[in-house]
């Protein structure tokens, strides 16, 4: 199948970016995110509002409450920040605050920008389809990509879409944008809602497991870093390839 591969549509976090020190579940550091907000705008917020905030933010993280529809940043930080006195400080500027917190530990894996530009000089599309950390706007998370930004095709977010995985919606709407069939399209992500979202819009699926863990979604090939997949996607356009699925 890899063969005829035209597009090539990654997962952002954990497949081509890390957040390192940070585990997939944000939840646990909501507290010191939200006292860096109160530090950095000079709130002076109480243990009170802190911690509605916090069980508020909760509510609406899909790692605790799974769901495919989106919201928007402003929706879910308007009822977080409720009972926040800004005064002159605007909804923005309390969301940039709070998701400094975590991009000031961003990376970008070693082979990922080699391995894009290598997949662009080959001819291929190049998509980057990610569902947003609860409530981070578009804008900050493009942030994240600034080295190799250049070289997508097309970039679309969960917020954008109006859907997060493993809702199909997204890879559709990257399918139509590149013009590109859906069983000439590869998906690379990280988890069980990358190869279900892929499968669910009839795409080729492939699992990135970086940390070697003993895990199988279904995926159509399994990889351990972004090198093995070029290699990989090249093998099969020469028709020297075989597929390497779960591992046994």
């Amino acid at each position: 199948m890899l063969n005829k591969i035209e597009a090539v549509i990654f997962d952002l976090g954990g497949t081509l970016i890390n957040y390192e020190g940070f585990s997939y579940y944000w939840g646990d550091y909501y507290e010191q995110a939200f006292q860096h907000v109160s530090a950095a705008l000079d709130l002076n917020v109480s243990s009170e509002q802190l911690n509605a905030a916090i069980e508020t933010l909760k509510l609406y993280n899909t790692r605790l409450y799974p769901r495919e529809v989106e919201y928007t940043p402003a929706h879910i930080f308007s009822d977080v920040f409720k009972g926040w006195k800004f005064q002159d400080i605007s909804l923005d500027a309390a969301i940039r605050a709070f998701f400094q917190f975590f991009q000031r530990s961003v990376i970008v894996y070693p082979e990922t920008v080699e391995v894009i530009d290598d997949l662009k000089r080959n001819g291929y599309r190049i998509g980057i389809l990610t569902d947003v950390p609860t409530g981070m706007p578009t804008e900050l998370i493009i942030q994240d990509i600034q080295s190799f930004k250049h070289h997508i095709d097309y970039f679309l977010s969960s917020v954008d879409c109006g859907f997060r995985k493993p809702n199909k919606k997204g890879i559709e709407m990257i399918s139509e944008r590149f013009g590109v069939e859906m069983d000439r399209i590869v998906f690379v992500g990280d988890e069980e809602k990358d190869i279900q979202a892929a499968q669910n819009a009839g795409a080729a699926s492939v699992l990135i497991n970086r940390e070697h863990h003993n895990k199988c979604y279904g995926e159509l090939i399994q990889i351990a870093d972004l090198i093995e997949f070029r290699e990989l996607l090249m093998k099969h356009r020469l028709g020297q390839g075989h597929q390497a699925a779960c591992p046994d």
